[in-house]
């Protein structure tokens, strides 16, 4: 039978499963705070081996979801930063083939008399 801590430990991993899936990740930071707490009594607990091996695969599990939430809003960030340096401009070669500017905003429309 698991202790109570794994239990509480293995319910918090639940939830910072469910946060990381669910891009909730302000919650991130006060699951971290007591996954720490659970980890130190867990230390001076005893767990039996199956109830280790259950946090293992569920810490494993949440690594991978960590480390893709990582990736994917790294890929925005340069997604993003790439559309911010097309904004200015578009850089293309002309008939020379020296690089020219082309900008990518259209003038405003002018009313005439």
């Amino acid at each position: 039978m698991p202790s109570e801590i794994s239990k509480e430990l293995i319910l918090l991993l639940d939830k910072e499963r469910v946060a990381l899936n669910t891009g909730a990740f302000d919650d991130l930071d006060q699951l971290s705070g007591a996954k720490t707490v659970l980890f130190e009594s867990l230390t001076r607990a005893d767990a039996s081996a199956g109830d280790l091996a259950v946090i293992k695969s569920k810490l494993s599990e949440n690594q991978q979801l960590l480390a893709a939430a990582i990736r994917g809003v790294s890929a925005a960030r340069e997604r993003l930063a790439a559309l911010e340096h097309v904004r200015g401009g578009l850089a293309v070669y002309d008939r020379d083939g020296q690089l020219a500017k082309v900008p990518t905003s259209k003038p405003a429309l002018q009313k005439k008399a």
